[in-house]
């Protein structure tokens, strides 16, 4: 008796649409951005908000309607964590812990910030199974290469949510690094925020950066008992003991150093006109809000603009892709505007 040979099923085909699909996301993203940029640019925005209404999307949005989002907090000692619901297809988990360790050489009075994103095929059948990328040091774990290494489109997706979260949380001055000093040249706190991808929707790195931002709020970090460290002096260096960490049920832990609370937007952008073949010298762009995993298929380019609740921008991300008017950007910035203000009262309300 002979058994016929089964394949193993290929889902390759997620990350390519039909022509069919293709044209009717595209036709449905550009329906009425013509008109709407045709619009002055010192037009009061009634325009804009009348054209976007316009603008149809698969799941039953508006053109400036973000997915709704769900949070889950909880927290122990010297650890939380906050799971992210984006819409019905996008969820992240966030893992927070710290830990006392020496500096580093070259930033001795600067404590150690280190975020991780795992993106597995338990967030989509489209992924490889690989480590977890890490802005910290290369490991012998990250350096993995073989049939499970992740292809390049998924380490591209990996660096570039690592990249932008270090930009808006470090460089945008969310965290003060040097109030994770615990004593100078000597002790310094290590916060470690391991994201996790549970199911790749969409946009997952607003998505990503909303679960990194909320559990950075939610933890408390431990007091610390540096009775037994000794006097610092050269002698009691190789005899001093590590400090100790109480317990938060003995003394009430404390929350982190953070100055402002920084969360993104995503735009997708969907060109009218195909940048090679275009004979036209301006090109009509429809930019998206949130897009979703088929809509991030057709789009030509991706704006992501970060901010806090008083408008003040941390992070600008535009790799290209098509071309992008002054005028478009500027209604870009007054719809994230209004939707990262509405994420913010979402995050204190959940915390």
């Amino acid at each position: 008796m002979s058994s016929s040979y089964v394949t193993i099923r290929d889902d390759t085909g997620q990350r390519s649409l039909s022509v069919n699909e293709r044209d009717f996301l595209r036709s449905c993203a550009l329906n009425s951005v013509a008109e709407c940029e045709d619009d002055d640019a010192d037009s009061d925005g009634d325009n804009d908000n009348q054209n976007n209404s316009k603008v149809l999307r698969c799941d039953g949005r508006r053109g400036n309607d973000v997915r709704n989002v769900r949070m889950q907090l909880g927290r122990w000692d010297n650890g939380a964590e906050c799971t992210v619901q984006w819409g019905a297809g996008t969820r992240v988990t966030s893992l927070i812990s710290s830990e006392l360790v020496p500096p580093s050489s070259d930033r001795s009075n600067e404590g150690i910030m280190n975020f991780t994103v795992d993106i597995s095929p338990m967030a989509g059948s489209t992924f490889k199974l690989a480590p977890a990328i890490s802005t910290g040091p290369a490991s012998s774990s990250s350096s993995m290469r073989g049939s499970n290494h992740s292809d390049q489109y998924q380490r591209l997706l990996s660096n570039r949510i690592l990249r932008c979260i270090e930009r808006i949380v470090l460089i945008g001055g969310a965290i003060d690094t040097e109030a994770l000093v615990l004593q100078a040249g000597k002790w310094v706190w290590k916060i470690t925020v391991a994201l996790t991808v549970l199911d790749a929707g969409g946009n997952i790195l607003d998505a990503c950066v909303l679960a990194a931002m909320a559990v950075l709020k939610h933890y408390r970090k431990p007091q610390v008992d540096l009775s037994d460290g000794g006097d610092g002096s050269a002698a009691d260096t190789n005899t001093a003991s590590l400090p100790t960490m109480i317990p938060s049920i003995v003394k009430e832990a404390t929350p982190l150093p953070l100055h402002h609370t920084p969360l993104s937007i995503s735009f997708g952008l969907i060109p009218a006109d195909d940048a090679v073949n275009s004979t036209s010298s301006t090109s009509i762009v429809a930019a998206l809000i949130d897009p979703t995993d088929r809509e991030e298929l057709v789009q030509s380019g991706s704006l992501t603009i970060a901010m806090n609740v008083h408008s003040e921008i941390c992070l600008l991300d535009y790799g290209g892709g098509c071309e992008l008017t002054p005028n478009k950007l500027r209604q870009c910035w007054k719809v994230a505007e209004t939707a990262i203000k509405n994420l913010c009262q979402l995050l204190e309300t959940a915390l």
